[in-house]
C-alpha cells in the first residue's frame, strides 16, 4: 500500500493509545474522566480505520486501471463498471501530473462515502486479488493465528484439529465473527460519536481495559490486510 497511507492509519493510531494511555493513568482517580478518554481512543481508531480503507481502495482501483491501461488487458468487471467524477480527470492542476488525475477522481468518489460498512471492502478489494488470495476466506487463517476468540471464535488450535467440511464450517464462523467484531467496534464509534454513548437512554460502560482490546483488533484488523494487499495484489 501507499507508505503515507499505512504512515497515517499507525500516527492515528499511536495518538488513539496515548488517549488509551493516559485515561489507564486516571482511572481509579477519575473513572468518568477515564470512561470519556476510552470513548476517544475508540473513536479514534474507527476513524483511522475508515481513512484507510478509503486509502487502499483508491490506491487498489487506481493501481488497477493504470496497469490494465498500460498492458492493453480487460480490467476486472467490478472496476469497469465504476463511474468517475468528471471534474478531476481534466483538471489542468491533476492532468500535469502523470495519472494523478485518476487517483483524485477516484478520491472523489470516495469524498461522500466511507467504508466502516466492513461488508463492502470485500467487494471493493476482491477485484485486484487473484484466486485463493480472496478475502476474507483465503486470510482468515492469520487473523485466527492471533489467537483472540472474541476476534475470530476460533483459535489456531481449533481449526488444527478440523478437517474437510468441519474446517470449512470453521473457517466460515471465523470469518463471521471477525466481520461482526469490527461491526461492533464500529457501531460502538457511532454510539459514541452521535449519542454521546447514550444509544438508548443510559450511558453505555467503557473502561480503558475495554477499549483497548477495541484498538488491538482494529490495528490487527488493518495491518494484516495492508500486509495481504502488498503481497497479493495482481497490479
Amino acid at each position: 500500500m501507499p507508505t503515507t497511507a499505512k504512515a497515517h492509519f499507525d500516527q492515528d493510531m499511536t495518538r488513539a493509545e496515548g488517549l488509551l494511555q493516559r485515561a489507564e493513568a486516571i482511572r481509579i482517580a477519575e473513572p468518568d474522566a477515564a470512561a470519556d478518554l476510552a470513548r476517544s481512543a475508540t473513536v479514534f481508531a474507527v476513524g483511522a480505520l475508515d481513512a484507510y480503507l478509503c486509502d487502499a481502495y483508491v490506491d487498489t482501483f487506481t493501481r488497477t486501471l493504470q496497469s490494465c491501461r498500460v498492458q492493453r488487458v480487460a480490467l476486472p468487471a467490478k472496476y469497469g463498471k465504476t463511474l468517475l467524477p468528471a471534474g478531476p480527470l481534466f483538471a489542468a492542476h491533476y492532468t500535469a501530473r502523470h495519472n494523478w488525475a485518476l487517483r483524485m477522481a477516484a478520491r472523489k468518489l470516495m469524498e461522500k462515502d466511507n467504508l466502516l460498512q466492513i461488508s463492502r471492502v470485500k467487494d471493493l478489494l476482491n477485484p485486484a486479488l487473484p484466486a485463493g488470495q480472496k478475502l476474507w476466506s483465503d486470510i482468515i487463517q492469520t487473523y485466527v493465528a492471533l489467537d483472540r476468540r472474541r476476534l475470530t471464535k476460533h483459535v489456531t488450535a481449533d481449526l488444527a484439529a478440523l478437517a474437510g467440511r468441519a474446517l470449512s464450517d470453521a473457517k466460515e464462523e471465523a470469518v463471521g465473527a471477525l466481520l461482526a467484531r469490527i461491526g461492533r467496534i464500529v457501531q460502538r464509534r457511532h454510539d459514541i460519536a452521535h449519542n454521546c454513548d447514550r444509544p438508548r437512554y443510559a450511558y453505555t460502560a467503557m473502561t480503558p481495559p475495554q477499549a483497548s482490546k477495541m484498538l488491538r483488533d482494529v490495528k490487527s484488523f488493518a495491518e494484516i490486510l495492508d500486509a495481504h494487499l502488498d503481497a497479493h495484489r495482481v497490479y
